[in-house]
């Protein structure tokens, strides 16, 4: 329970914050991680973004993620970068730091970076659909770094 107050209070604080014009939206779907292993598993990923600056297509932001199954979870922060192809569709690179935690796959650390590339079809209204890759590996900051992926869909639902 205590991942879930902390991604509420970075909710709020993006979301309260009149010096952080731009876009926020939240992104939620469901996802399978382990996904080149037998070990495959479903869990559901809750995250926010906020878009701090565009030049023209090209936009950065940040944000926070939970992924969460019966197995294991994560929660982290990221940078994002995201480039806007036409009206209907637009990409980005994810990536940042988080906790892992470790207790059925064994990835070698609690810290492990996520990395992640997504595309977007715009729907309308601020709000998107989206499938993502994403790569979780502790960055050699351990002996063990097996690393994973995960492909995640997504609504994209703005704020």
């Amino acid at each position: 329970m205590q991942t879930a107050k902390k991604l509420l209070v970075v909710v709020f604080l993006i979301a309260s914050s009149p010096v952080l014009a731009g876009e926020t939206f939240v992104l939620v779907g469901p996802a399978v991680g382990n996904v080149q292993n037998k070990n495959r598993h479903l869990y559901g990923s809750l995250e926010l973004r906020h878009l701090f600056h565009s030049w023209g297509e090209l936009s950065w932001g940040a944000g926070g993620v939970l992924d969460v199954s019966s197995l294991e979870n994560y929660e982290g922060l990221n940078l994002t970068l995201q480039y806007a192809f036409s009206d209907r569709w637009s990409a980005s690179l994810t990536s940042g730091p988080g906790r892992y935690s470790d207790h059925h796959f064994d990835l070698g650390s609690h810290l492990e970076f996520r990395s992640g590339l997504e595309l977007f079809y715009h729907l309308g209204k601020g709000y998107r659909l989206g499938i993502g890759i994403f790569h979780y590996s502790n960055g050699g900051v351990a002996r063990h770094n097996p690393g994973t992926e995960s492909v995640r869909l997504a609504l994209v639902i703005p704020l």
